[in-house]
């Protein structure tokens, strides 16, 4: 059976000329031995996508970054265990010191800077650069963490090691990537994009659904590296691929070290290297990353034991690439994988599902998880109009296929449920169902809130005992309640949970946010109606 008839149909859906889709290169043994594209690259002038068109790759960026700082380190003028402020001096003294590993491993406890800037106030389409990014980390005055002790993926910390190889090595990202990375392995199609009004010859358009049918137009307005903006190709990124396997940029010794999983204060070692993910896959080494900005999706997995490769672009934010790469080896690896968790052969029924439905609260932290009832099937509402589906294993064991998140649900002592990750950490979170509290005086919480670490401010108000959070960019957001002085805020594009605080008094005196990657961002009230 050839290539072609093997895995075309896993891209069936997408491949009609009124889709984005995404392009495909299979590289076996240093070949690329399957190359194409599915759907259309740009919908306005009807350009399909090929193997050599260009697409914005997320964060599978980030392993070329690391390379940066690791081929500095081999040049002798700098070291990864070093402190980042001797090298970004405008970061705050957190009293512990962040090397460039803990930036590169998501152990430095920074708040991520896509959240910063969300809860700030900027919008997708906002323009952003690396001076924003910056500036905003500069006035942060605490750390989700202490540095090491916990992994949690922070873009921040590459968008500074960008900012590393810039002062060091005297030269732009851009170019100190060009000139020791992409010219000696002959990727001529690829660069890291520190313009957004740049032409990029052959490039595909990201696109996001629209909720009355179609697609509209998605692309970041990203002037910031490091962190993402790499532009490149699929059939340029095989030859990265076979660095990895046969390493003409960095050599052996700066290819392992990328490929060392970090290590936790505690011995805990992560699934987690230099900018790259090295877990296990139905019992095979893998080694890659994925990414996702605005309507981009991409996913890059090798698996070195069997000299394969599979790199997959996509341009519709509403696909998942790290499920489909998967598939495709599921295929070309069949007779070497473990078995794979299979759904459940009944499913639940509808009063079951019912019965999960809640918000559940993490029991170390504010942050809540929603269980919502869609159409007889379970999910997690991520932002407003986009949910992940969660598919049935058991009667209480459920999957979020594709994002390598199980969830279980327990009944006794108490409703809650585990989330349980196959990469990153914690591995399994608990989260206990809560029930929002009979509304109180709720006018005790209206007034201006500032928080001068994202230099804005937020509304909260009441109509018709309903409370509302308000920004000038972001709008007026219902605040549904929790627990006590507890709510879940559904942003535009995001969900975040809000904790009033009190003072010694009693009294409200502000708010703590929390959205995930950013654990508690204080905010003080500075008004009264």
């Amino acid at each position: 059976m050839s290539f072609a008839e093997m895995l075309d149909p896993v891209f069936a859906e997408w491949d009609k000329p009124d889709s984005p889709g995404g392009a495909l290169a299979i590289v076996q043994n240093g070949q690329v031995t399957y190359a194409r594209g599915y759907g259309m690259a740009n919908l306005e002038y009807d350009i399909p996508i090929a193997p050599s068109s260009a697409f914005h790759i997320a964060s599978i960026s980030k392993q070329f970054t690391a390379l940066a700082v690791a081929l500095l380190e081999e040049d002798a003028r700098l070291a990864y265990s070093d402190d980042v402020r001797r090298y970004i001096p405008e970061l705050p003294d957190y009293g512990s010191t962040i090397t460039l590993t803990h930036l590169a491993h998501h152990t430095s406890g920074l708040r991520d800077q896509w959240e910063l800037l969300y809860l700030a106030g900027w919008r997708e389409d906002d323009l952003k650069t690396n001076a924003d990014v910056l500036y905003l980390a500069a006035r942060q005055k605490a750390l989700n963490f202490q540095p090491g002790d916990e992994y949690l993926y922070s873009n921040t910390g590459y968008t500074l090691l960008a900012l590393v190889v810039e002062r060091v090595s005297g030269q732009s990202f851009r170019q100190f990537t060009e000139e020791r990375i992409f010219a000696p392995l002959g990727m001529r199609h690829t660069h890291f994009h520190d313009d957004h009004s740049q032409i990029v010859k052959g490039r595909a358009y990201g696109y996001l659904p629209k909720p009355d049918g179609g697609f509209r137009i998605s692309i970041p307005n990203f002037d910031t590296i490091g962190a993402s903006s790499l532009f490149t190709t699929v059939e340029d990124l095989a030859m990265w691929s076979n660095n990895y396997a046969n390493p003409r940029v960095g050599g052996p010794a700066v290819i392992a070290k990328m490929l060392q999983p970090g290590v936790l204060n505690d011995g805990t070692v992560l699934t987690y290297g230099l900018g790259v993910s090295v877990e296990p896959y139905r019992g095979q080494r893998t080694l890659g990353h994925s990414g996702a900005d605005a309507g981009y999706r991409s996913d890059f997995v090798a698996f070195p034991d069997h000299n394969l490769a599979v790199i997959l672009f996509c341009n519709l934010g509403t696909m998942n690439p790290k499920q489909l790469t998967r598939k495709v080896a599921d295929v070309l690896l069949a007779e070497h994988l473990a078995p794979a968790p299979s759904a459940a052969s009944v499913t639940p029924d509808d009063a079951l599902l019912a019965a999960k439905v809640g918000i559940y609260r993490d029991t170390a932290s504010i942050e809540t998880r929603q269980i919502a009832l869609r159409e007889n099937r379970l999910v997690i509402p991520i932002f407003p109009g986009f949910d992940v589906p969660l598919t049935a294993l058991d009667q209480n064991r459920f999957a979020a296929l594709g994002f390598g998140l199980e969830v279980l649900f327990h009944d006794t002592p108490t409703p809650r449920l585990e989330a349980r990750s196959e990469s990153g950490f914690p591995r399994s979170k608990m989260y206990v169902r809560v029930e929002a509290p009979p509304p109180a005086d709720w006018e005790a919480f209206a007034g201006v809130y500032r928080s001068d670490e994202l230099d804005t401010r937020y509304t909260v108000t009441v109509s018709a005992g309903q409370l509302t959070l308000s920004q000038p960019k972001h709008g007026a957001m219902a605040l549904l309640p929790t627990v006590t002085d507890s709510f879940l805020v559904s942003f535009p594009d995001a969900r975040a949970d809000l904790q009033f605080t009190r003072d010694a008094a009693g009294r409200i005196a502000g708010f703590d946010l929390c959205s995930g990657r950013i654990r508690q961002q204080p905010f003080v009230k500075v008004t009264v109606p």
